[in-house]
């Protein structure tokens, strides 16, 4: 579920607001929650716990935009907060909250549902997130980043924790396709691996945790690249 605030005191572009914000969320999830409200002294008075995502309209009739979002961020840090503006005079204020976007009327749809995508991908990371598996008959709830490396032998998946090592029946594509949006790689058939514990990589072995693992003839130039992306994020 995914909680979100617009705050637009225009009602026809708070309307085209909302209308493209949900079908921005049809490639995303069903599941959304969407708050709406007409001015910044209207949306302050309510519960803001939870909410990931505040559309502000900058240019709001009594408290700004600028102003709701400086209140915002003196309680909640973790929200994100999209300006919606048609200037671009309170970009280096926004700097100060930590605005993740700003979006300049009129709204365009690809524009918007980008932000979107790339908004929930990191709200995603930022989250508590774990994998839940069942292990000789027990349900185990791992944190996802304490994953080090998953490897498959006969369909049986082992999962290398930095604390524990799991044995259970699933299918590795499926883990493949769960793990992707947190920096895990496929080095080869029976190996997933997090980029977050690559330590080295050499020809046809990337050592991961001080474990050798190996790569696929066809997937080493892939590694290079997702490493190379990874320490751009993390340098950034």
């Amino acid at each position: 579920m995914y909680r979100l605030v617009i705050c637009e005191d225009d009602l026809i572009h708070r309307n085209i607001l909302r209308n493209l914000i949900i079908k921005s969320f049809d490639l995303i999830s069903n599941q959304i929650e969407l708050l709406e409200f007409s001015s910044g002294e209207e949306l302050l008075e309510n519960n803001l716990d939870g909410i990931d995502i505040f559309f502000l309209d900058i240019q709001l009739d009594k408290l700004t935009g600028m102003d709701v979002a400086k209140i915002i961020r003196e309680k909640n840090d973790t929200s994100e907060i999209i300006f919606i503006t048609s200037l671009i005079d309170y970009i280096q204020e926004g700097y100060k909250v930590r605005a993740y976007r700003y979006l300049l009327k009129p709204i365009k749809y690809e524009e918007l549902r980008d932000h979107i995508s790339s908004c929930i991908l990191d709200i995603i990371k930022k989250r508590e997130n774990f994998m839940i598996i069942e292990s000789k008959g027990s349900i185990n709830k791992i944190p996802i980043n304490t994953i080090v490396y998953i490897e498959v032998r006969k369909k049986e998946l082992t999962i290398y924790t930095t604390k524990e090592i799991y044995y259970t029946k699933y299918s590795m594509d499926n883990v493949h396709k769960e793990l992707e949006i947190y920096n895990f790689f496929r080095c080869h058939k029976s190996y997933l691996i997090n980029m977050a514990y690559v330590e080295c990589i050499c020809k046809y072995t990337v050592t991961v945790n001080s474990q050798f693992i190996p790569v696929s003839k066809h997937r080493i130039v892939g590694l290079k690249r997702k490493l190379t992306h990874v320490l751009g994020d993390v340098l950034c």
